[in-house]
């Protein structure tokens, strides 16, 4: 990345850059909760543990589809290795800025939705079975009646001269949210910069769809086993998922092995984004699944059982609600493990640009007194950065999409640590 970061761009590690964001008190676009105090860019972002400035490991530009504001998320994580699995060493920030174009757009659908809706009352109001103004009084149109004299239509609707004949839309309700919105003044554009400190060189990235593959026929010849008694199939099924799937096997993680595994360009995958949508655990030993997923099963069902849809136990009850504004958060983005091998330690800078020389490989040597250092649980120097120890990392935004610069909240479903 060579021009300076914008607010619209993703990307993961180098510096974030806010948008100019309202400094008086805001509203929650779509009309839920209360006003809140546009909050200003924070200067740093620091550890929750350590109090030290943090590096920021991803930035993801990502507008709601028929919303009307620029919405952006941030996430950083405490390099140090003391820090890790305490509370506030992960992080999470949005913001989010009006965007007039986007309004114009919402607005555009509304009054076409609107339009739309009308002829379709209209339809509905007129009556079928009323004769055309040219139409003569005859049963076919002709100039004579078929029977007697022309008279009065019996299945017309009665014509009331009060009622004008050309449809007319409701007036349009006062938009509270822009009116507010409107009376506030906008701070500067904010970007960190050196000397805090940042993965170097930063990355864009690109947004893929994810894609599901569809579970292919068993290969199985069901056939050979039609002589075998109900009670031998049930022990041949319970053997075979013995020796496929040992008791230590995770089936949470084998979901979410198997999920990054299918999508396109797999090894390159650092992040998952779906607003609203359930997230994919990691483990079903984390205290966050058990707290998401409450009473969910971890262990993989019989061959002829269809595969345990999570989202049957998925609930997001736990996450606070916006603090800002007062709607729910819900999930939106996750980190994913490839991350970590793109965000080495010896890539963190406070120069911002990339320093010679720590990407060096270490000798062997160095390398074995590192483990045994780690073995012993042996942290690294003071100031001194470690590899990320998380399995994912989710964020969970306002879904009312609140004006301003906020916090957010963040689960993580750290590796398991190792046995002493």
């Amino acid at each position: 990345m060579e021009e300076p970061p914008s607010h619209t761009s993703s990307f993961i590690g180098g510096y974030p850059a806010f948008p100019a964001v309202p400094t008086g008190r805001s509203m929650n676009p779509k009309g839920k909760g209360k006003a809140v105090a546009a909050t200003s860019v924070p200067e740093e972002v620091r550890c929750g543990a350590c109090h030290k400035p943090m590096p920021l490991l991803s930035q993801v530009y990502c507008p709601l589809e028929g919303g009307e504001n620029d919405r952006t998320l941030y996430v950083w994580a405490c390099a140090h290795p003391g820090c890790r699995r305490r509370e506030g060493s992960v992080r999470a920030f949005r913001a989010s800025v009006r965007n007039e174009e986007y309004v114009a757009d919402v607005e555009a659908k509304r009054v076409e939705a609107e339009r739309i809706a009308a002829e379709a009352r209209e339809r509905a109001r007129q009556n079928p079975f009323i004769v055309k103004e040219n139409a003569g009084p005859g049963l076919f149109g002709g100039s004579q009646p078929l029977f007697g004299t022309g008279g009065a239509n019996p299945f017309a609707t009665p014509s009331d001269p009060s009622t004008p004949s050309e449809t007319r839309s409701s007036p349009k309700k006062e938009d509270v949210p822009t009116a507010a919105i409107a009376s506030l003044s906008l701070s500067e554009p904010v970007a960190y910069a050196a000397p805090l400190p940042a993965y170097q060189p930063p990355q864009y990235i690109t947004t893929m769809d994810e894609y599901l593959p569809i579970a292919e026929d068993s290969d199985v010849d069901v056939d050979s086993d039609e002589d075998e008694a109900p009670e031998q199939k049930a022990e041949w099924r319970e053997d075979g998922w013995d020796k496929l799937l040992p008791k230590s096997v995770d089936d949470i993680f084998e979901r979410f092995a198997r999920r990054l595994a299918s999508a396109e360009d797999a090894s390159n995958q650092v992040l998952r984004y779906d607003f609203n949508a359930v997230p994919l655990p990691y483990s079903s030993s984390s205290p966050l699944f058990k707290k998401l997923f409450p009473g969910a099963p971890t262990r993989a069902p019989s061959s002829e059982e269809d595969e345990v849809n999570l989202a049957e136990f998925y609930t997001s009850k736990p996450v606070p609600a916006c603090s800002r504004c007062g709607a729910a958060r819900v999930f939106e983005l996750q980190l994913v493990p490839q991350l970590i091998n793109v965000l080495r330690p010896s890539s963190l800078s406070t120069t911002g640009k990339v320093e010679e020389g720590k990407d060096k490989e270490q000798t062997e040597e160095e390398r074995r007194a590192e483990i045994l250092r780690l073995a012993k649980g042996e942290a690294r120097g003071d100031g001194e950065a470690g590899e990320m120890e998380w399995g994912t990392v989710m964020v969970f935004g306002c879904e009312g999409d609140c004006i301003g610069v906020g916090e957010e909240w963040v689960g993580v479903e750290w590796e398991a640590a190792p046995e002493a």
